[in-house]
């Protein structure tokens, strides 16, 4: 059996500086967290302790350290970190636990001939977890409890030697077990501060002064324990961050999205997964007194607003993703300040096909996507009736003449795989006229003998009709209804064949067409 722990030292607040600008290791960085009039830091790395800057601190003090970066904490920040350390656990074994903040534990028995050596596994997994945005000590036991203690203890990826658990354990402090506060200050009053001398304990003489717990503490340093992992399943891939500052134009957030977008990505890959849904909230700034549409009587703005994305097949190009959000923005923009940003991504199956030898090449699906959405940001989302203007043209189930509707591309295999086939046979190729032509049309005896349309009056020499249509009965301002009449008309050369139509509503009538 082998076990493998990944632990984030001070996981706090790499979680808070993951989205941000790469920042090197010797930077003194601090979390501070609480009422906004009394923060003070809850966690901090080892530069800002090698400074001086201490836990309990309040802001005003740590501020006044020369080049400490102080953030506030963001549980969702932490929460999105862990997921990303979980789904680098995922991309290696099926057997994954979410230990605790900034820890995930490893269940790689059998895994030996697909990824190597314990030593390979752990700068396989060091690696991916890097590529995710963390960096992690990654130690390889026999039992999960001791690769959580050397991972702790240990910096860098360290493999314990089965049997031989207590020998590595002995110089680690006592504080890599997270003991109680009073069991550690009674440990230290006994003059026990590692893990050999806490080892070396007399076992009865310890049960009976700490009980069971201080007995479970001892077989933890002796590398003895063996337990069963508890499966973490369905992740989510969610990222989220809060900003300092609230962000009025959109190319500051645009950078910081593209930060986001990386990441989701980099977990996506981890999976070998892709996605074809992004949902973006945006939480916004909302000041009344300062929101002049709600001066000029209009709905007030929402604090929560959220755009979806949705493309025709999973993707995992951020740079694909980013330029789609653009687009959506740039064409509906928030109305006010964003302070905070969360992105989730639906996972998807990457879809793999295969074309024929002497097809004509298609273009990638996610560049025509994003060739659509410039179109739509040209010439706009929908018309007057409500119809897409970028997409492709559908049959709708109506009997209305020239009725259709601009579908997405993603929704045209379901549409053709529904449309049933027709039986061919000869017909009449009939061009429409757009728009159609207005005209004068005479009757005799309630059918059409004379006709004048584009300031020429013709006789029409037979007609067939009328064909009465009629729908949306149930609704007085969508009902329509029309006679349709065939007519034959002279001209030079021959005769034509025209499509005339009479309005009920209007008692207009048009020439609607033309038969080829």
């Amino acid at each position: 059996m082998i076990f493998a722990c990944m632990y984030a030292p001070d996981f706090a607040v790499q979680a808070a500086l993951r989205h941000g600008l790469p920042m090197p290791d010797s930077v003194a960085a601090a979390i501070v967290d609480g009422p906004e009039s009394l923060l003070k830091v809850v966690a901090c790395n080892g530069a800002a302790r090698a400074a001086g800057l201490q836990i309990g601190m309040t802001k005003a003090q740590a501020g006044g350290f020369p080049g400490v970066v102080l953030k506030k904490r963001s549980t969702q920040q932490e929460q999105g970190a862990q997921m990303a350390l979980l789904d680098c656990g995922l991309s290696f074994s099926p057997r994954v636990e979410s230990t605790s903040g900034g820890t995930v534990t490893l269940d790689l028995m059998g895994l030996e001939r697909l990824l190597g050596s314990p030593a390979e596994m752990g700068r396989q997994i060091a690696y991916r977890a890097e590529a995710c945005g963390l960096s992690v000590n990654v130690a390889l036991a026999a039992n999960p409890d001791t690769a959580l203690c050397a991972a702790r203890g240990f910096p860098g990826t360290t493999v314990v030697s089965p049997g031989k658990e207590a020998d590595h354990l002995a110089c680690l402090p006592v504080e890599v077990l997270q003991p109680k506060a009073d069991t550690l200050d009674t440990l230290d009053s006994w003059g026990v501060r590692d893990l050999r001398s806490l080892a070396g304990l007399p076992a009865i003489a310890l049960t009976q002064r700490l009980g069971q717990y201080g007995l479970h503490l001892q077989r933890l340093a002796q590398g003895k324990v063996q337990r069963e992992l508890v499966p973490f399943d369905a992740p989510t891939f969610r990222e989220s961050m809060e900003l300092e500052e609230s962000l009025e134009l959109l190319e500051p957030l645009f950078f910081l999205l593209n930060r986001l977008l990386e990441q989701l990505t980099a977990r996506l890959l981890a999976r070998s997964l892709a996605t074809d849904h992004i949902q973006l909230d945006l939480d916004l700034e909302i000041h009344c007194d300062r929101q002049l549409n709600a001066m000029a009587g209009s709905p007030p703005v929402s604090p929560l607003y959220q755009r979806s994305l949705k493309l025709p097949v999973p993707s995992q190009d951020s740079k694909i993703l980013l330029k789609l959000l653009q687009l959506e923005l740039a064409a509906h923009p928030p109305q006010s300040p964003v302070k905070r940003m969360t992105i989730e991504a639906f996972p998807a199956r990457i879809r793999t096909a295969q074309t024929g030898l002497f097809q004509p090449l298609s273009p990638e699906p996610a560049k025509l996507e994003v060739t659509m959405a410039r179109l739509r940001a040209v010439v706009g989302e929908s018309d007057a009736q409500g119809r897409g203007r970028v997409g492709f043209p559908a049959t709708v189930d109506s009997h209305r003449p020239d009725s259709f509707a601009v579908m997405p591309f993603q929704e045209r295999a379901t549409a053709e795989a529904e449309t049933p086939l027709r039986t061919s046979s000869l017909r009449l190729s009939f061009r429409w006229f757009r728009p159609v032509v207005g005209a004068k049309v005479e009757l005799s005896n309630g059918r059409p003998t004379t006709m004048t349309f584009q300031h020429k009056e013709v006789e029409i020499r037979q007609a067939w009709g009328p064909w009465r249509i009629s729908g949306h009965w149930w609704d007085q301002a969508a009902r329509w209804q029309r006679d349709e009449w065939d007519v034959e008309i002279s001209v030079e050369g021959g005769m034509a064949l025209y499509k005339i139509v009479r309005e009920d509503r209007s008692g207009q009538w048009f020439v609607e067409g033309m038969y080829d």
